[in-house]
């Protein structure tokens, strides 16, 4: 049993944090990072935090930004639940081994399809990974759909509230991890889903250079920023399905109830839709963020590490009984929608590929290759022949529900270590403890030596290889372990 020990107090030059003292490990939860510039208005810009006097309880579970129940629910379960909401919930949680001195830093920053998560759940508990590895664990809050991304105006100023957040949050770390142990000079920015494409962001973006010097990114999905008019087209969606004028005089059950109404509206078979995200605006949101060979130019990290699940997609139709009972010929539709003229060439590489296939795993596989695989690909070849380094791999563990086989979001439970978080997680309620624990081990090893050193490493002791243009690899995470593949692309050209 894990064995807490007496509160523990770090001063900061903006007032005191109690936290708790866990085995070795400091934990300091609801940390505020910034505050609303305007508190009256929903969509004021971010400040650093006001100062406080006295010790700040930062003991308890913090709260997340308003939102309503996830889509992948039937996945990671409702654990996010136990979080109180608001929208001043501009927080962060620290995690630091007891006496660390100059320790590298893992920023942590949760996914949700930009509507969902929060860095204060459970689910990010960093308390293992930081004892085992000794590494300072950060994980934040952004604003999530309208709050973060609503635009007022064709114009993209405004529009990037929850980039700016995050910029803040870095800032933070910048000005105060030293206090917990952390070195602000070696800062990695990881992030899964959504998350992963702000680390992505981060990395290329002008406006956060210096803040991090690598980057992770788990299942960084291949979504362009929106265009200025296509944002003001969303927002004004959303008022018109709210019947309002003014987003501020919504009320939040209001404004949550016309985004996922808006969502819905936009949802299609055997797609995923993705309404509010970061908008192109210089100097902050490359518009060329997708210009692979142009971003990895541009990207200011020195090392990165990018992965995504075997099966992306079954999380998101696992639950879908019009996609799990397609038929051929419908799945076929699909493709020729998606893939035009080599729709047929696409439909039989992915059969080739998966020799017991079916209609649904044809779909899963096609549209997660779209949205992620294809991505990792093309990311990992602009950076090496940018020559810098980028470390990729493939998480391949088996749920054991039917139909979700590897799907988006699995491997959190795996990195953070803490499968007490994930009672209600269907996608690992029947994984053998024995192989939670060898694979976690060594996937939690591989990212914790990647933020130590700038490379993954093995049990063995033995580094990842980087991506290699010319003889190109990818590291398997499997249940029996991890090995090295060889990455062929799905078509021989």
């Amino acid at each position: 049993m894990p064995v807490k020990e007496k509160s523990v107090v770090v001063s900061l030059s903006i007032g005191a944090l109690r936290g708790e003292a866990t085995d070795g490990v400091l934990a300091f939860r609801g940390v505020p990072y910034g505050e609303r510039a305007h508190p009256g208005s929903r969509l004021s810009e971010v400040m650093p935090p006001s100062a406080w006097t006295g010790e700040r309880d930062a003991t308890a579970l913090g709260a997340v930004f308003p939102q309503a129940p996830s889509r992948l629910a039937t996945v990671m379960g409702n654990g996010i639940d136990r979080n109180p909401q608001s929208e001043d919930a501009f927080l962060l949680n620290v995690w630091a081994p007891r006496d660390a001195q100059r320790r590298p830093v893992l920023v942590f920053i949760h996914g949700g399809g930009f509507l969902t998560g929060g860095g204060t759940a459970a689910w990010y508990d960093g308390e293992r990974l930081a004892r085992e590895s000794g590494m300072v664990v950060v994980t934040v809050n952004y604003r999530l759909g309208a709050l973060g991304h609503f635009t007022d105006a064709s114009d993209a100023r405004g529009a990037n509230r929850a980039v700016r957040d995050l910029i803040r949050a870095l800032e933070w770390v910048q000005e105060h991890i030293s206090r917990f142990g952390g070195d602000p000079a070696r800062v990695t920015v990881g992030g899964q889903s959504a998350g992963a494409y702000y680390a992505w962001l981060l990395g290329v973006s002008p406006a956060s250079k210096g803040l991090l010097q690598r980057n992770a990114m788990f299942s960084l999905p291949a979504l362009p920023p929106l265009s200025p008019d296509d944002a003001h087209r969303t927002s004004l969606a959303l008022l018109d399905a709210a019947g309002a004028q003014d987003i501020g005089a919504l009320s939040v059950n209001d404004m949550l109830a016309a985004q996922g109404q808006l969502m819905r509206s936009r949802a299609s078979f055997g797609e995923v839709s993705v309404g509010f995200r970061p908008v192109a605006e210089e100097g902050l949101v490359p518009e060329w963020l997708f210009d692979l060979p142009r971003a990895a130019r541009q990207a200011h990290v020195s090392a990165s590490l990018l992965g995504f699940t075997a099966d992306e997609s079954s999380a998101f139709m696992a639950a879908a009984p019009e996609v799990v009972q397609a038929t051929e010929p419908r799945v076929k539709a699909w493709f020729e929608a998606e893939f035009g003229t080599d729709a047929m060439k696409y439909y039989a590489a992915f059969a080739a590929a998966r020799p017991a296939h079916t209609p649904y795993t044809q779909i899963v596989d096609a549209s997660g290759y779209k949205l992620f695989g294809a991505t990792a690909r093309e990311i990992a070849s602009a950076l090496a022949s940018a020559a810098k380094p980028v470390y990729p791999y493939r998480f391949s563990v088996q749920s054991r529900v039917p139909n979700l086989m590897s799907p988006h979001c699995l491997e959190l439970p795996f990195l953070f270590g803490n499968r007490g978080n994930w009672l209600d997680a269907p996608m690992i309620a029947d994984i053998p403890d024995e192989t939670y624990e060898n694979v976690g081990t060594a996937f939690r090893l591989a990212i914790s030596s990647f933020v130590t050193t700038g490379k993954p490493a093995t049990l063995s002791g033995a580094a990842w290889r980087p991506f290699d243009v010319a003889e190109p690899g990818i590291a398997d995470i499997a249940d029996a372990g991890i090995s090295w593949k060889p990455w062929h692309p799905l078509l021989a050209t």
